[in-house]
């Protein structure tokens, strides 16, 4: 698979590669959007990823191009932007494109969305077999366990989960500095929206962020984190609709 990048920092071209790869896409970079626009079809890239803080009026051209021959299934166009005032992302909508994410991809958050936007669309050659959703502020999502040997609780928060696992952040990192890979994890609650289930993790990698292997849910509790998980897109629709209007 074929990624563009069009931004004229060239560490994104290096930074992408590194985070992009084990999804089994290519990097191809250009530091001018025109001679991009030249290639787009030759290259038939299956995402484009352009700077709208270097490029602010390129990527409007770009994604009108894209979007006469291309479906959004079929390319995924997407905006390093951060945020954008109303009207740019009223026209970005317009114009087809998929999503905005941060500027900034050395954040792992960042590069965590960008994958997640693509696989709404299409399928990723991803390890992982399972859909992953990166928690916002606004998720209703928390992992609370007891230490299997302190019996100290722990608390922290959630940077990714999937109905297999999750990587959890804890709030006090020596609480947990003594977890060794393997070690099962027998009481634990994950909240799920207004639901609490029970469950049994085990530690699968310690590196001051655990990554925790769910081994077993309470009944219903597997199926209850499955749909919270697919139905992101619905939640972040009803959100934008009970936004109010801007003032004209």
């Amino acid at each position: 698979m074929k990624a563009l990048v069009i931004a004229r920092n060239d560490a994104l071209k290096n930074l992408l590669a590194y985070h992009l790869k084990p999804l089994g896409f290519e990097v191809t970079y250009f530091g001018d959007p025109v001679k991009a626009l030249d290639e787009l079809e030759r290259l038939e890239p299956e995402m484009i990823l352009a700077s709208a803080v270097d490029f602010p009026r390129h990527w409007k051209t770009l994604a009108r191009v894209l979007r006469e021959k291309r479906s959004k299934e079929e390319c995924v166009f997407v905006l390093l932007a951060g945020s954008l005032p109303f009207e740019e992302a009223a026209k970005a909508t317009h114009l087809g494109v998929n999503g905005i994410v941060g500027a900034d991809l050395s954040d792992r958050q960042q590069v965590r969305q960008l994958a997640q936007l693509y696989r709404r669309y299409r399928s990723v050659k991803d390890q992982r077999r399972f859909q992953r959703l990166v928690p916002t502020a606004q998720e209703r999502l928390q992992l609370v366990f007891v230490h299997p040997r302190s019996s100290v609780i722990i608390t922290g928060s959630l940077s990714e989960i999937s109905i297999q696992g999750a990587g959890f952040k804890p709030a006090e990192p020596e609480s947990t500095a003594d977890l060794r890979r393997g070690e099962q994890i027998p009481l634990a609650t994950l909240r799920v929206g207004e639901d609490l289930v029970t469950l049994v993790c085990q530690v699968s990698r310690n590196r001051g962020e655990l990554g925790l292997q769910f081994s077993s849910f309470e009944h219903g509790g597997h199926h209850k984190l499955f749909r919270y998980i697919r139905s992101r897109s619905k939640r972040e629709l009803q959100e934008a609709m009970s936004r109010p209007a801007p003032e004209s």
